[in-house]
């Protein structure tokens, strides 16, 4: 077990920064995401830096959030920031904002600039060994990406406790699944909590990224999912427990999440978290009511509608339908919950949400008497958002809050408010069961409500007769009796005046207290007898009922009034009328009329029932033909006081009207309440409902003077009565009525509509609300205006006025009467212009107030206006010289004569006014679509030429006005030309002045307006091109500086319209006057070509080709190509567009198109030019620039036959078999080679034109395929010239290089071409015409000819005649030799019978080149390129002299072309190749026999020589090089004497031969074994000594030791043992040497040298023996005292000390350190000083093992420190600290 220290020294371990360790601290440095380790450790802080500043300088760009760290993580100072050397507060701070920094990033990590910012975390702050939890937390959503695995990769060893986890995937570098990361999150507590407080700090700190919560969500949920999961299995204890842990852990994580405002996605993934909670785990109320308040307190107008979501799924989750206090509040307050509600429930189920919200309403409006909740638990049960189950409580709850608020006068408002909710809700028929099962569950009695419809009866029938109330409790009878009582004697009593409550002098408040008493008696016959039998109402036996009836009528039409008051008051005033009626035979009913038939409207079906049983009454009141004077309720007396006139009707006619026509219907009108309106205007229009539908119910159809009267009584009755609703529904009625009510519009209506305009807002407000009615002044108003038609004029005068705001002070009348306006235009007919005046005058008049003039504006843009109206308004709008002032008088005119020059003042105000008025009469017509009215077309080019005359006359540009006017010309030409007959039965196209779009277009700067003009333009060529043609081309001009030069795809459109509509008339009219169409389109095409370059690169070609399309390729592309080239000749970009333009083309078109682009470049050398001048304007240039155009159009021509697509689409076009096609190609391809060639022997002459002209004809050459081309070229080599043959020779020699090898087709053609090359190579041709030749056939035969040698011998033996090899022209031989080259690699053996001669002739050449003192280069090269092919094929027939002639050439060439890199690397090529292939003895004694002679050629030529030799022996094996070991011993001796041989050279190059020659040796001794080569050793070193030459001598020794110091350091100990044969040499050199001569200082440090190779490398103690030490010590020991001369610490002291470290035995290092003391007594310092020297050293190297001899060296020591010598006595001291450093004691003490 561990003890305790060690523990903390393990601690200290793990945490250690290893500041010591170097190689620990660049391990750390070479952490990196970026680079490799090894990269990343040669970085410095400051490369990383600006690395990684960059991206944080883009992240900056990206989200300026990243600024403030530029002032800490990536400020400049930054870079020196050292952890190490902070305090832990500042680490502390540092870490923070790093965390922070990490928040930021980890939303963009996916881009390279963030992770060039965490680079520099990891690099200068080590954020992965010190913020390791948030590093990897930043990362974790990017954990399958390649980021997490570099993270992984730079990890420490230590993870922290969260992530644990993580070891196997990080020893692996594996990212780890999802399902890793769901698995920790479940199950690692510190890990899921981690997590989620690094999401709600990020979130807090409004650093978050839709990937960070994504993922969050996601995981959480998978998390919380599988949690749940695991909670379910164990016993309840455990279960119930597990649950408790989950909320534990989730709950508060969620809400945090919650708590953060305004992150949406936060708030949606704890949302989604609690609803896997509350559908999966079993949680109690409490905690459901804490996530429901939790949802509703965080939730935005963002978020409301998922929140809600998840709080009908917790709502479903709950075992109550209670819902908390807040929650419920919070829902009541939202004004579109039902709305959100209803779209919930077709993915949610939301009955138990909506019913707890119900029952929460009721709660609340009993606590805190809040009326307006109930407001929304009627909207929430009208919805049919519950059940029946939950409608049934909610109900409930309702009943019983009605019953107990009903017990306290406190509660008499909510009472009144809870009972309006259940009468409204009772009303509904599916709510009456419901409602009384509610009352019985809650023990309620259904009769003490007093709800009628409880009371009455169940919902499945009518309301029947009232029950008697001798069943009550006597007790509730007096109860509801007294109350009664009350209420009655509170009635205010009406006075004698008002004999009808539809008295409009009746006071509102008055009509409310008798409306209530009556409702109060409903459900009580003795209460109703009660009421009807109090004064107001007179005396029930009475046969004047009016006041009653009025009342009844009046209570029924108060849509306020609920359902069963209405209802009731039909029923009862029924109920009197039969009474009546049983009474009398007949009764005038007619003032109920308008009444019945707004009943008859009325929008609950009940209602509509009880009033159709009262009209059958009424019917039945008028059956009789006579007027009864028993009367129910006359007209006369319906509104009392107030008698209009026109109120009567017959009682014959009412009869007529109601049962003719009224009664029949009376089943559809109680299914439809609109049917009743449409029957009314349908009956008053058409004598009978339903006419204009084809059936009449049987009805006779009304006379026209009845519809006017019941028109003018029906009127009467909406001017005067009190009740808004009937009034409007009486209007609505007839304003459907044509000209039957004229006479009531006339006569009521219109004083009607004075009269309400004339009203105030508040007056009309109070009429439409004071019932509480729930009409809207809007409302109002727009059926009283509806009532003003256009059949009247003082109709149309009063509607003019209200809308000019002239009458009346209420502004919202304006609209309304703009709007009606709008539905009576199109029925003005006649009077439209003076409307359309009207509107146009009031919608420019800016003094008057704002909504008149908008509303007029709006009114004519919506309207649709016909072509007569729209053509008045153009034609109406003023002329420019109208708006001058007036002309001075002619009085006055004649006195002053200046008054005729002066200019017409202007009128600044008219102009304004008169543009304003163009203006909106031209963005009428725009908005009128101008296409469907044609006759516009006048009057608008009229307004064209106007504009011309108010820009001049304003100065402004007008270019609004212009764009208005040329899109609705546009408009109207593009209909024309879609429906041409238009053309000749209504339009006059002389109407059209295309000078006028011209000018617009030349004096207008606005794109648009250009745009529209060129489009109008286009359109017109396109419908009626002659009308255009004469005007096209200054267009065209134009463009090219304007609409071209624009990058926007509406330009292009513009230009892409231009074109294909203007140009093909234009080319057809060119054609059809016999004009050549590139002559007359010329100025079109130069405007093009100098637009250019301005025009936008994605655009140009697309244009170019629509135009050249447009007008014909086979007239205008060569033209255009022309064009390009010769204005743009150094514009590279023109090359390229003009190939892929003329590529756009087929291959036929092509040839055509060059045939007269060749005919363009004749016409400019002409003389007397034409289509030259016109195009290319030579005219206007000098010969020379006519000069230099030509050249650039001859370019422009081989760069287009050059074009790879040409030459492809021939090959295809030839391959494909259509004759028709093939011979097209081959006429105009022979026409083109006819004119390239014409053109080039017209240009031979002139320097400028030649090159390009030939270039033309090699590219026409090289135009066909090849067997095309060979056909061609054939009659070509015939009857053309000797330079269209050496063109033919080049071209064909082309074609071979790019011919693949493996064409069949291609070697077959190729190899058949040879013969008819050979044919040229003779005398008689000129050299160029051989040298093309010849250079063919060798393409030909390297490429293809081992396909048929005996072809390429044929061809070879031509080659190899006198009219080429052996020819005396140098470019001939040339050629020759290497056209011999290429066959006698494809020949081989074949050529045999010719290669002899041919060997020959090039040695001769190549030993006669080497020979001129400026040797040709070129030539032997050529001949080496043939010996090195031969020396591959068949090396031996270079064998014996040829061989030695061959390296002699190669030699001596060696050093002719030592300024010409290409000749030496083919000299080592066949030397290199030769050393290969040439056997082995044959090679060694060619290198041997002419030594002398390459010696005498100096160093390079000897190192060239050796490297032959070097080569071979590399490459032969040992055994070879053995059995040629006698020879190769001569060469190396001859090689160890190079230094005797060069002795008197001044080659200061010499010294790399040397080494070469060692090299070889060398190499050779590798080859060679012990036996062979210790002989050999032996042989060279008695070579050395034998010469009687002392200078010889020397420097065959120097050259003998230096070949043994180099042996010695590659074989070390194995050699050792050969020094034995240099003792005597070396203890005869060593002493001998007086150091006075270099060669023996040399021989001396060689030799010194090589002996302390021997030493350092003696394994075998072969220096220890006695013999080998005693004869070299004191030779050795002597050079001590030639120091000066020999070079002390180069070569003596090595020597000595490896000469001591070998001979390391006690007796030996006594002999050698006596031997070395006996020097310190030297007469010369320099001794004294190098044996001190030399001792250091020693001690250095053996250490104590030395020092066992210091008791016998510190006398000299001593001595030697007081030498008189400065240098002796300071390298002394050395020496002594030294030992003392060795010994580890002082001195001082023995020195004493």
């Amino acid at each position: 077990m561990a003890t305790v220290l060690q523990k903390q020294l393990a601690t200290i371990a793990a945490n250690s920064t290893h500041q010591l360790d170097l190689k620990a601290q660049k391990s750390r440095h070479s952490q990196s995401l970026l680079f490799e380790p090894r990269e990343a450790a040669s970085q410095s802080f400051d490369t990383i830096y600006q690395i990684c500043i960059e991206g944080f300088d883009e992240l900056c760009q990206l989200d300026a959030r990243f600024s403030p760290y530029d002032r800490s993580l990536f400020a400049d100072s930054s870079k020196n920031v050292d952890r190490a050397q902070m305090t832990k507060k500042e680490n502390e701070e540092l870490d923070g904002v790093i965390r922070s920094f990490l928040g930021l990033l980890q939303g963009r990590l996916h881009l390279k600039p963030a992770t060039h910012c965490l680079e520099w975390l990891v690099r200068r702050f080590r954020v992965q060994e010190h913020c390791t939890e948030s590093l990897l937390l930043a990362v974790l959503p990017y954990h399958t990406a390649s980021l997490f695995a570099a993270v992984m990769n730079i990890l420490p060893g230590q993870l922290p406790p969260t992530f644990k986890w993580l070891h196997p995937y990080v020893a692996s570098l594996q990212c780890p699944p999802r399902s890793a990361i769901l698995s920790a999150i479940s199950s690692n507590t510190a890990f899921f909590a981690g997590f989620n407080s690094w999401v709600m700090d990020v979130a807090k700190a409004r650093h978050q990224s839709a990937i960070l919560l994504g993922f969050w969500a996601s995981i959480t949920a998978q998390a919380a999912n599988g949690m749940v999961d695991s909670t379910a299995s164990g016993r309840d204890a455990i279960r119930r427990q597990r649950e408790e842990d989950l909320i534990l852990r989730v709950l508060p994580v969620l809400q945090s999440a919650l708590s953060i405002k305004g992150i949406p996605e936060l708030y949606l993934g704890a949302c989604m978290v609690m609803t896997i909670l509350a559908t999966k785990a079993r949680l109690e109320n409490r905690v459901l009511d804490a996530m429901m308040e939790a949802i509703v307190g965080a939730w935005t107008e963002q978020t409301i509608d998922e929140g809600l979501a998840c709080l009908c799924v917790i709502g479903e989750e709950k075992e109550t339908l209670d819902l908390p206090k807040s929650v419920t509040r919070t829902l009541l307050q939202d004004e579109s919950l039902v709305l959100r509600l209803l779209h919930l429930q077709h993915e949610h189920r939301v009955s138990k949400l909506s019913a707890g919200l119900a029952i929460g309403a009721v709660r609340i409006a009993r606590k805190t008497k809040e009326i307006a909740t109930l407001r929304r638990l009627e909207d929430v049960l009208d919805a049919g958002l519950l059940n029946e189950q939950h409608t049934g409580l909610a109900l409930q709850r309702l009943v019983v809050g009605l019953t107990e608020t009903g017990q306290s006068d406190k509660n008499a408002e909510l009472h009144r408010a809870i009972s309006g909710v259940v009468e409204r809700l009772a009303g509904e028929e599916r709510n009456l069961v419901l409602l009384e099962q509610a009352a019985k569950a809650a023990n309620v009695d259904v009769r003490g409500l007093h709800l009628p419809l409880l009371t009455n009866g169940s919902a499945d029938h009518d309301v029947e007769p009232m029950e008697i109330d001798d069943e009550e409790p006597a007790k509730i009878a007096d109860h509801r009796s007294t109350e009664f009582g009350e209420l009655l004697k509170n009635l205010p009593d009406l006075p004698e005046s008002i004999t009808s409550f539809l008295d409009p002098s009746l006071p509102l408040e008055t009509f409310r207290q008798y409306s209530t008493a009556f409702q109060a008696s409903r459900n009580s016959i003795r209460l109703s007898e009660r009421f009807f039998s109090i004064s107001a109402f007179g005396h029930s036996d009475s046969s004047d009922l009016s006041r009653a009836a009025s009342f009844f009528a009046r209570v029924w039409a108060h849509r306020s009034n609920a359902v069963v008051a209405r209802q009731s008051a039909l029923q009862s005033c029924t109920s009197q009328l039969e009474s009546f009626l049983q009474q009398h035979s007949a009764a005038d009913t007619s003032g109920l009329l308008p009444y019945i038939l707004s009943a008859l409207g009325d929008e609950n079906a009940k209602v509509r029932r009880s009033a159709a049983s009262l009209c059958r009454a009424m019917g039945a009141a008028h059956s009789t033909t006579k007027s009864s004077n028993a009367f129910f309720l006359p007209a006369a007396q319906v509104y009392g006081t107030t008698k209009p006139e026109h109120l009567s009707l017959r009682a014959e006619d009412m009869h007529t009207f109601l049962a003719n026509h009224i009664v029949p219907v009376l089943e559809d009108c109680v299914v439809d309440p609109a049917f009743i309106a449409r029957v009314v205007s349908d009956v008053l229009n058409n004598g009978s409902a339903g006419a204009g539908q084809g059936g009449t119910h049987g009805q006779k159809e009304l006379k026209k003077s009845l519809r006017a009267d019941i028109s003018t009584v029906l009127a009467a009755h909406a001017a005067v009565t009190p009740v808004v609703f009937v009034k409007l529904a009486l209007l609505k009625s007839l304003n459907q009525v044509g000209k039957q009510a004229s006479h009531a519009r006339k006569a009521v209506l219109l004083p009607l509509v004075e009269q309400w305009v004339a009203q105030s807002r508040e007056d009309v407000k109070a009429a439409c609300n004071g019932g509480g009615e729930g009409v809207t002044v809007e409302e109002a108003d727009e059926a009283v205006l509806g009532s003003l038609t256009h059949r009247g004029t003082e109709e149309i005068q009063l509607l003019k006025n209200i809308a000019s705001g002239t009458v009346g002070d209420r502004v919202q009348l304006v609209p309304l009467a703009f709007a009606r306006i709008r539905q009576i235009f199109p029925l003005l007919k006649s009077t439209q212009n003076e409307m359309v005046d009207y509107l146009l005058e009031l919608a420019l008049d800016t003094g008057r107030q704002r909504v008149v003039d908008g509303s007029a504006l709006e009114t004519l843009r919506v309207l649709t206006l016909p072509t007569e109206i729209l053509v008045h308004m153009v034609d109406g709008l003023p002329a420019a010289n109208e708006l001058q002032d007036q002309p001075p008088s002619p009085k006055r005119r004649r006195q002053s004569r200046s008054e005729d020059t002066k200019p017409k003042d202007l009128d600044e105000r008219k102009i304004g006014a008169a543009v304003r008025r163009i203006t909106l009469v031209l963005e009428i017509v725009e908005s009128s679509k101008p296409d469907k009215h044609p006759h516009l077309l006048r009057p608008l080019f009229h307004m064209l030429s106007e504009l011309h005359h108010y820009k001049s006359t304003t100065g402004s540009d007008l270019a609004y006005i212009y764009q208005l006017l040329l899109g609705s010309l546009l408009s109207i030409v593009q209909g024309l030309s879609e429906s041409p007959q238009t053309q000749s039965s209504e339009i006059n196209a002389s109407v059209i002045r295309t000078d006028l779009i011209v000018e617009c277009v030349r004096t207008t700067r606005s794109t648009q307006v250009h745009n529209l003009a060129l489009l109008l333009v286009s359109r017109l060529a396109a419908w009626a091109p002659e009308l255009v043609l004469h005007s096209v081309m200054p267009l065209f001009t134009f463009m090219s500086s304007t609409v071209l030069r624009q990058s926007d795809d509406y330009s292009a459109h513009v230009a892409d319209e231009t074109v294909s509509r203007i140009v093909p008339p234009l080319a057809a009219s060119l054609k059809k006057k016999g004009r050549e169409v590139v002559k007359g389109a010329a100025e079109l095409l130069l405007s093009f070509v100098a637009a250019f370059e301005h025009i936008p690169l994605h655009r140009r070609l697309g244009l170019f080709e629509l135009l050249v399309s447009t007008l014909g390729e086979q007239d205008v592309l060569f033209a255009v190509l022309g064009m390009l080239v010769e204005r743009y000749p150094n514009d590279t970009r023109v090359a390229g567009f003009i190939a892929d333009l003329f590529n756009r083309f087929d291959a036929i078109t092509g040839l055509q198109v060059m045939n007269q682009y060749f005919g363009l470049i004749a016409d400019g050398l002409k003389p007397k030019r034409v289509l030259s001048d016109i195009l290319l304007g030579f005219g206007e240039k000098t010969e020379e620039q006519v000069q230099e155009s030509v050249a650039s159009l001859l370019q422009g021509a081989s760069r287009l036959l050059q074009n790879r697509v040409l030459s492809q689409e021939l090959a295809a076009q030839l391959a494909g078999g259509d004759e028709e096609k093939i011979s097209r190609i081959r006429t105009f391809y022979a026409t083109l080679l006819e004119q390239s060639m014409q053109l080039t022997h017209a240009l031979s002459t002139r320097a400028q034109l030649k090159e390009p002209s030939e270039s033309v004809l090699r590219a026409t050459l090289g135009l066909l395929p090849t067997p095309d081309f060979i056909r061609s070229s054939a009659q070509l080599m015939q009857t053309g010239s000797d330079a269209t043959r050496q063109q033919v020779f080049r071209s064909l020699e082309m074609r071979a290089q790019q011919a693949r090898r493996g064409d069949a087709a291609a070697q077959t053609i190729f190899i058949g071409a040879l013969p008819n090359c050979a044919v040229y190579v003779r005398k008689d041709q000129p050299v160029a015409t051989r040298h093309a030749a010849i250079a063919c056939m060798d393409v030909i035969c390297e490429r293809f000819g081992k396909t048929d040698r005996s072809a390429v011998l044929a061809a070879a033996e031509h080659v190899a005649g006198s009219a080429a090899l052996r020819s005396d022209v140098t470019q001939l031989q040339i050629i020759s030799l290497l056209a011999m080259a290429s066959a006698v690699e494809v020949l081989g053996d074949e050529v045999i019978g010719i290669l002899p001669s041919v060997l020959e002739t090039t040695i001769l050449y190549s030993e006669s080149c080497v020979r001129e003192p400026t040797p040709d280069e070129q030539l032997f090269t050529a001949a080496f390129s043939l010996l090195n092919s031969t020396a591959g094929t068949l090396p031996w027939m270079l064998i014996g002299s040829k061989l030695d002639r061959i390296l002699q050439v190669a030699d001596h060439a060696y050093l002719a072309s030592s300024s010409y890199l290409d000749g030496q690397r083919a000299i080592q090529d066949l030397c290199n190749l030769l050393a290969k292939k040439i056997a082995p003895a044959e090679l060694f004694a060619s290198i041997e026999r002419p030594w002398s002679n390459v010696v005498q050629l100096g160093s390079m030529a000897i190192e060239q020589h050796l490297r032959t030799l070097q080569v071979a022996v590399g490459y032969h094996s040992k055994a070879t090089v053995t059995k040629n070991a006698q020879v190769l011993f001569t060469i190396l001796l001859q090689g160890f004497d190079l230094r005797a041989d060069f002795e008197t050279s001044d080659d200061s190059s010499t010294s790399e031969a040397f080494s070469l020659a060692e090299t070889i040796a060398l190499d050779v001794t590798m080859k060679m074994n012990d036996a062979t080569f210790r002989p050999f050793f032996m042989r060279i070193v008695d070579w050395a000594n034998a010469s009687e030459d002392v200078e010889r001598r020397t420097q065959r020794l120097v050259s003998i030791y230096s070949f043994s110091f180099a042996l010695f350091e590659q074989l070390k100990s194995l050699v050792t043992s050969y020094a034995s044969f240099l003792l005597e040499s070396a203890g005869e050199i060593l002493p001998a040497s007086s150091g006075a001569l270099d060669d023996e200082k040399q021989l001396v440090g060689v030799t010194l040298q090589t002996l302390a190779s021997s030493f350092r490398h003696d394994q075998d103690d072969f220096w220890q023996a006695p013999s080998h030490f005693d004869a070299i010590v004191d030779p050795l020991l002597e050079q001590l005292a030639q120091a000066e001369d020999v070079g002390i610490m180069d070569h003596v002291v090595p020597a000595i000390t490896d000469f001591a470290s070998a001979a390391s035995s006690p007796e030996h290092l006594k002999t050698i350190n006596t031997k070395m003391m006996g020097f310190f007594k030297h007469a010369q310092a320099s001794v004294r000083l190098a044996t001190v020297k030399c001792e250091r050293a020693v001690t250095d190297k053996l250490g104590l093992e030395w020092l066992t001899l210091l008791p016998e060296m510190l006398p000299a020591i001593s001595e030697l420190l007081e030498d008189d010598d400065a240098a002796v006595e300071r390298e002394t001291f050395k020496w002594v600290r030294e030992i003392e450093e060795v010994t580890g004691e002082s001195l001082e003490g023995m020195l004493a």
